[in-house]
């Protein structure tokens, strides 16, 4: 290769890069931020999306400290958040208020609920403190910056300005209307509603908790189950299970307008995996989840619960 052709492409990928990010402040121009934190990936294959946020905290003596904390984003949790009992031999039954503290002075209030949810993930953070859920995210407009690796939150109304026919965007339903079968209450998530043959249709939750996107047992086919299952002993001295996973050739779903998109060749990997409990006893059928090996081959993500509506910037 010539020394013009790579200075060519090199130019060509920052103005590629730029463009993306303007386009990000060109649709939240008019909005004004709440406050900015940073986001990092931990992980295989990008990993998990951890929220760095600073909180005042005051100590016995009566100072107080601004203490930079780690939280997991997962959005099947109900309220404002979980965070890690701070004395494991207490037994804490109440919410908890916590103040977030942006760099621009402004605090977001929280209350979170003492839990020892995910706390292994303090091998990739040690400052981790638990984990925020769709309860705090469906309180704002939230934009997920991937090229900054940054989370700026926004009043729940704020002016997004984005045209219908923009294409530099997918613009996709937000649907929460999963439901617990035994007590009718709402599933707390954000979801896709996914065709993906010949695996079984069905809900796939928005998972910025898992670091690679998986499809469940219960959404294969007779068919596709007893190949995978002889699949999963081929070659197998021990006669043990290998894990298994395959690519999607398709990944549909439908946007705002009704249209077939179809975001498979994003990152069509999928490992297999049994269902956690917890979507066990739903209303709709899961397919499985979109992690953030497919979530951060987009620029930028705007989750906007005002509109219902999920804005993915390519």
């Amino acid at each position: 290769m010539s020394k013009r052709f790579l200075v060519v492409l090199f130019l060509m990928c920052m103005v590629q890069s730029a463009s993306a990010q303007d386009r990000l402040a060109h649709y939240l121009q008019f909005a004004h931020p709440i406050g900015t934190a940073q986001l990092d990936f931990p992980g295989p294959n990008g990993g998990f999306t951890l929220i760095h946020l600073r909180s005042p905290e005051v100590q016995e003596w009566g100072d107080t400290v601004i203490r930079d904390h780690t939280y997991l984003l997962d959005l099947n949790l109900s309220h404002d958040g979980l965070f890690l009992a701070p004395d494991t031999m207490k037994s804490l039954t109440d919410y908890t208020p916590f103040e977030f503290r942006f760099k621009n002075d402004h605090l977001l209030h929280v209350k979170l609920a003492p839990s020892h949810a995910h706390e292994g993930l303090r091998q990739f953070d040690t400052s981790f403190n638990g984990a925020l859920g769709y309860g705090l995210i469906r309180q704002f407009v939230t934009a997920f910056d991937f090229k900054k690796n940054e989370l700026t939150f926004y009043p729940l109304f704020a002016n997004v300005n984005i045209a219908d026919a923009d294409t530099n965007v997918i613009q996709l339903p937000l649907i929460d209307d999963a439901k617990i079968t035994y007590c009718g209450c709402p599933f707390p998530s954000i979801w896709l509603d996914a065709k993906a043959p010949p695996l079984n249709s069905g809900h796939v939750n928005l998972a910025f908790h898992e670091p690679i996107s998986q499809v469940f047992h219960s959404a294969l086919d007779d068919r596709t189950e007893n190949l995978l299952e002889k699949q999963a002993y081929k070659d197998s001295i021990a006669g043990k299970k290998r894990p298994l996973g395959f690519s999607l050739e398709q990944f549909v779903v439908k946007d705002l307008y009704g249209n077939d998109l179809n975001l498979a060749k994003r990152s069509p990997r999928r490992t297999i995996v049994e269902a956690p409990a917890m979507y066990k006893d739903l209303s709709v059928a899961v397919l499985g989840t979109a992690g953030t090996d497919f979530l951060r081959t987009f620029s930028a993500i705007i989750i906007d619960p005002s509109r219902n509506k999920v804005i993915f910037v390519k």
